[in-house]
């Protein structure tokens, strides 16, 4: 029997009749034709809408293509429920926090989400509801910004982790409020402000070029004080379970050192090839692995003419969760390019300013340790693929510059 007066209950609309009459109306349809067409009330409809953007939205947090969150969230009520699937915590949203608040919620969201600013790391996104996106209108309290500026951490004096300090200068390094990243303050040297960490920036991005695994560094500035500095920010490896044990602390345990008389009479690749036995034999790994990662760190150090590679900040990385080393990434780049010699300013020609500049433990100058390298190594064949190393346009000194001229035009030569 019709229903000839068309009384009683109103016929329902499936979620995806829904979503295409959402998707209708705004695309310029009206409310009523759209009501009409599916046969339900305009009052009925603009509150099945307005239930529908009210609802829970999950949000699967992904990095490098594989899921480790999901995050349902109650707008209304402003409530999360938080559902973690991986171990390394430096991919979680919330690294260690599993009890996360609506703000910590909307702050995260806001950094991860505006990723054009450089807070967040490559190949993070989010996914909501099958979409790539996340829609910040479905939050009131997000504020999308446009990047007029840098990321700025400000600490105060209990964050400082380490301040390198001496009679010429001094350097500050502290962890970000939820310990995520690793910030390194520009290096202040006789009252000078170096551009270290534009160097630290250029060497990542060769590292990328060449395939180096190194930690990736990002300008932002570092305020403490009342001052602020050019800085660098990258990711705390220590959140995912590794200890970086310097080179220097484990031959020290072996009553070894590079100080010692039968080191200074090893040539550049004899000194190469025994630092990668010792670091081979320590963390019982493969001669082959430890030999490249030695290679990898002098190559990069000669291109950007690194004259600070001490056994200090090379070693292997001690992984808590394995009881076992693994090859380090590479860090610690910035003392290159002349922007560590507050002398620079006084030489009176390049040739003199390269005077000061040699790649560290070898005592070699980096031209000539790069052509040792390749006789040795190959070097096209190791890194293929690679016919040119680009520099980043950031350092304009004239002495750099020509740093990066000279240096290119010999690896292109390479055979």
């Amino acid at each position: 029997m019709s229903n000839e007066r068309n009384a009683g209950r109103k016929p329902k609309i499936t979620d995806e009749q829904l979503n295409k009459i959402i998707s209708r109306h705004k695309s310029g349809e009206s409310l009523s034709a759209l009501a009409d067409e599916f046969g339900i009330s305009r009052q009925a409809l603009h509150k099945r809408i307005k239930e529908s953007q009210e609802k829970p939205v999950t949000i699967n947090w992904v990095v490098d293509d594989q899921p480790v969150s999901t995050i349902t969230v109650d707008v209304r009520h402003r409530a999360l429920v938080l559902a973690n699937y991986a171990a390394q915590l430096s991919k979680l949203p919330f690294g260690f926090n599993t009890n996360p608040t609506w703000q910590e919620f909307l702050r995260v969201l806001e950094e991860k989400y505006l990723q054009h600013v450089g807070v967040d790391e490559p190949g993070v996104f989010l996914l909501t509801d099958g979409e790539k996106t996340f829609n910040p209108n479905k939050i009131k309290e997000l504020h999308i910004n446009k990047p007029e500026s840098l990321p700025e951490f400000v600490f105060t004096k209990q964050d400082i982790l380490l301040t390198r300090t001496d009679t010429d200068g001094f350097q500050m390094k502290a962890l970000s409020g939820r310990r995520v990243h690793f910030v390194k303050s520009q290096a202040i040297m006789s009252g000078l402000l170096m551009r270290d960490w534009a160097v630290e920036i250029i060497a990542s991005d060769i590292a990328k070029q060449l395939n180096i695994p190194c930690v990736m560094q990002k300008h932002c500035i570092f305020a403490y004080g009342g001052r602020k500095f050019d800085a660098v920010f990258s990711d705390n490896f220590e959140l995912d379970g590794y200890t970086f044990l310097s080179f220097d602390s484990m031959l020290e345990e072996r009553h070894l050192s590079t100080k010692e008389d039968f080191f200074f009479k090893m040539n550049a690749i004899e000194k190469l090839k025994w630092c990668a036995t010792k670091l081979s034999e320590i963390g019982n790994l493969s001669y082959q692995d430890t030999e490249r990662y030695m290679l990898n760190l002098a190559v990069l150090d000669c291109l950007v003419g690194n004259v600070d590679r001490h056994t200090r900040n090379f070693g292997l990385f001690y992984n808590s969760s394995t009881g076992k080393y693994e090859i380090p990434l590479i860090f610690d780049n910035g003392m290159g390019l002349f922007e560590h010699d507050y002398y620079r300013d006084n030489y009176r020609n390049y040739e003199e300013a390269m005077n000061n500049v040699y790649v560290s433990p070898y005592g070699e100058d980096p031209f000539e340790l790069l052509l040792m390298l390749n006789k040795e190594f190959r070097l096209k064949e190791v890194y293929s693929g690679v016919k040119d190393i680009r520099y980043l346009d950031i350092l304009n000194a004239p002495f750099a510059l020509e740093y990066e001229r000279r240096m290119r035009s010999l690896w292109q030569k390479l055979d």
